[in-house]
């Protein structure tokens, strides 16, 4: 018996697409859950739960739970099941430190490769982001974010460092995410996603690449913070167990 395909619906309660696989589907929703944050870090991921909530059987779900973890949001624990990953902050600012780097770097190509596809995409995802902003929708705003971001890397049109970028980018989801709480903090990053775009489409280098080194390198002191806060242990499974 074919098994029933859910509406899986996102945090901004908009249906998945279905065109996707089921298996993607679950993927992008325990994603969101986890960068949105209503999947705390260490948190236990119940699949037995997932599975009576969404209405489908453990195999996507376990598939979902493998990808994440190779993104490093999920740490599977052998004979303890799944949980939500955590980053301290040594790590969150190590990565950071070579994000900023590598995403300047490219800016700096990209102002010399990019062609009228990519500056006219650079453009149109600097307004989504901005229109996300303008109605506080963060979690939406985060996911442009993240899409204009990588789209400047690709814009470098180097598949090396296009490579490189997603593996460094997926481990910083969430601390992304928790990169602009405050209302002047999101507006600065606004404006900065303006003139970093507007130094791409003029072929200046060395604007770009200070303006996007710069950018990436504000979020520590805010991400700080936040990972500063306690974050309960995961070397136990929960009463019940996986």
């Amino acid at each position: 018996m074919r098994q029933r395909r859910p509406t899986l619906l996102r945090l901004d309660g908009r249906p998945a697409l279905v065109r996707r696989s089921l298996h993607d589907e679950v993927t992008e929703l325990l994603r969101d859950r986890i960068v949105g944050g209503s999947m705390a870090p260490g948190a236990f991921i119940n699949e037995l739960e997932l599975v009576e909530q969404l209405g489908i059987s453990r195999t996507p779900i376990r598939e979902a739970l493998k990808v994440l973890a190779v993104e490093g949001l999920v740490t599977i624990i052998p004979d303890r099941g799944s949980y939500v990953a955590s980053l301290t902050p040594e790590e969150a600012r190590a990565l950071i430190e070579v994000l900023a780097e590598l995403e300047g770097f490219a800016a700096g190509l990209a102002c010399e490769r990019a062609d009228r596809d990519d500056v006219i995409a650079l453009k149109r995802l600097q307004e989504d982001a901005a229109t996300a902003f303008a109605a506080s929708d963060k979690l939406a705003y985060s996911k442009f974010n993240q899409d204009l971001h990588a789209r400047i890397v690709e814009s470098a049109h180097n598949t090396f460092l296009s490579d490189t970028h997603r593996a460094y980018t997926a481990r910083l989801r969430r601390v992304r995410y928790l990169g602009t709480p405050t209302r002047p903090e999101w507006e600065e990053a606004v404006r900065e996603h303006a003139e970093i775009v507007a130094a791409i489409e003029e072929g200046n280098a060395p604007r770009a690449r200070q303006l996007l080194t710069g950018h990436i390198s504000r979020i520590w002191p805010t991400v700080r913070s936040v990972l500063s806060e306690p974050v309960p242990p995961v070397s136990a499974p929960p009463p019940d167990g996986p």
